[in-house]
């Protein structure tokens, strides 16, 4: 008798942080609703070098990523795609031509790639951290990235307040070290210009209120290791340490000379920056010591794929909140998802909707449909899309939660064009097939009918809609006949026949 490796008990999950200074993949495996972390590798590609003052990223620099997730795709074929989440940060937030890497990506790298809001980020950072610094007080988290900065409060598992600052020690490098020549000039510029951003939180952060301060992440774990270098057990650093390290780093007059015990070579260029940024964030935070965390948002990827395995899917959660918050009727939320499930169910296979995304962002479109409602009942779809694209939704990447404020806003009246230049997972094509599906569910409940004698059969052939009504149903219900006349000419914009007959089962 053979048994599969992957067991209930046991199997692989990984996580890969696409960061604007490394790329960080980490391999674990889930046994008993625990993680055991069982391999990580690191790859220097600095993409974040590669951005230019218009935010396009360098052939250079893309190629350097390209051939990192080579390497990296040839050693994880024994991973299925649905145990690995590959998250993109900073520099692909912010390049322009991110569609760019993304598309090559995709030609030698099997795994979806997502790029994550830096308040998403955030959050992941502080599940990871929280996973392995098990405590009840309230504490900040800081991670200094290569092109973000990371500030979190959270106490336990519960997030107080966040944020994500544009600084980073490979932009700050750029921007204020770029000579490679180290100054007090150069160090001052780089402190002022990250304090002015963290003064930006500081009342917040400081209403909210932490116990204890804990940095994460390869910059402050360069700066820790320096610091602790002599030290046989390695402590908690101090305001005073970063200070007294960038008095060192100033009697040395250019990167190349710098000398000082654990700093590794790839962190040299780095590291002038790396600490003017964390003696801003100390100063402005009046953080007086801070402790080093190992885990950060690669764990936290890898702690919220466990959490889903559980099926405590945290969109679901984010959407949850939103019908709370917005007080969505809950009862017709319900009733257009039932409605868009039963069609979706019946078109999913010819219209190649199966992968579970598909299904996930149109019942969250059903529920969230009324978002809106409270601010301008008659324009509610376009009030609900601006939501969307506005808040911080836990658990989206950048690209769902931009799909989910489109079907949001075109679920009735005219639709507007799905304008994204890069399609990585979600296609135009198949966003315009679950607008169809949710404008329909929507239009059958608008009069908030109870619809419990509408036996409705739909078919889906290429882009073909047709629907099977009963006559008499049509009849009793002269506003959703005369809708459905209008509505095969809106379809038509997204190049969508729709066809209504009656009394075909």
């Amino acid at each position: 008798m053979t048994h599969n490796v992957h067991t209930q008990h046991e199997q692989y999950l990984a996580a890969l942080d696409i960061g604007s200074n490394s790329f960080h993949f980490v391999l674990a495996r889930h046994v008993n609703q625990q993680i055991q972390i069982l391999h990580a590798e690191k790859y220097r590609v600095q993409l974040a070098q590669g951005l230019d003052n218009t935010f396009t990223l360098s052939s250079k620099a893309i190629a350097r990523g390209i051939n990192a997730l080579e390497k990296l795709a040839t050693s994880s074929q024994h991973i299925t795609p649905d145990n690995f989440r590959a998250v993109a940060t900073y520099t692909l937030r912010q390049a322009t031509n991110a569609e760019q890497f993304l598309t090559a990506a995709k030609r030698i790298f099997p795994f979806t790639i997502e790029i994550i809001s830096g308040h998403e980020e955030a959050r992941l950072i502080y599940q990871g951290v929280a996973h392995h610094r098990q405590t009840n007080e309230q504490q900040l988290v800081i991670d200094i990235g290569g092109g973000s900065t990371e500030c979190i409060i959270g106490q336990a598992y519960q997030i107080k307040t966040l944020d994500s600052l544009q600084l980073g020690c490979v932009s700050y490098q750029q921007a204020f070290f770029s000579d490679h020549v180290i100054s007090q000039q150069a160090f001052e510029r780089a402190i002022r210009s990250a304090s002015h951003q963290v003064d930006s939180i500081i009342k917040r952060f400081a209403n909210t209120g932490w116990q204890h301060a804990i940095g994460t992440s390869g910059t402050i774990k360069a700066i820790a290791k320096i610091i602790n270098a002599e030290q046989e057990i390695s402590r908690e650093i101090t305001l005073e340490d970063v200070e007294n390290l960038k008095a060192t780093l100033l009697t040395f007059q250019h990167f190349d000379e710098i000398d000082l015990p654990t700093l590794k070579e790839t962190r040299r260029n780095v590291l002038c920056s790396g600490v003017a940024i964390l003696l801003a964030i100390m100063r402005c935070f009046d953080i007086k010591t801070l402790g080093y965390c190992q885990y950060a948002l690669r764990e936290g990827v890898l702690f919220e794929q466990l959490e889903n395995l559980k099926h405590n899917n945290v969109r679901q959660r984010t959407v949850e909140s939103f019908i709370s918050r917005f007080n969505i009727d809950f009862h017709q939320a319900e009733n257009v998802k039932s409605q868009a499930v039963d069609i979706y169910q019946q078109v999913a296979e010819s219209w190649q909707l199966t992968a579970p995304i598909y299904l996930e962002l149109l019942t969250f479109a059903a529920q969230l449909h009324e978002l809106g409602v409270d601010i301008n009942a008659s324009s509610y779809q376009k009030h609900g899309k601006y939501i969307i694209e506005q808040a911080d939704m836990a658990g989206f990447n950048q690209e769902q939660q931009y799909a989910l404020a489109w079907l949001v806003g075109n679920q009735r009246k005219k639709i507007s064009p799905y304008n994204v230049t890069a399609e990585y997972t979600l296609t135009h094509q198949t966003l315009h097939k679950l607008c169809v599906i949710l404008r329909f569910s929507v239009l059958l409940n608008q009069q908030r009918y109870t619809q419990a004698d509408l036996n409705l059969k739909v078919n889906g052939i290429n882009n073909r809609f047709e629907v099977y009504l009963d006559k008499q149903w049509l009849i009793d219900r002269p506003i959703i006949s005369t809708e459905l006349f209008y509505e095969q000419q809106i379809l038509e914009a997204i190049n969508v026949t729709l066809i209504v007959q009656s009394n075909k089962y």
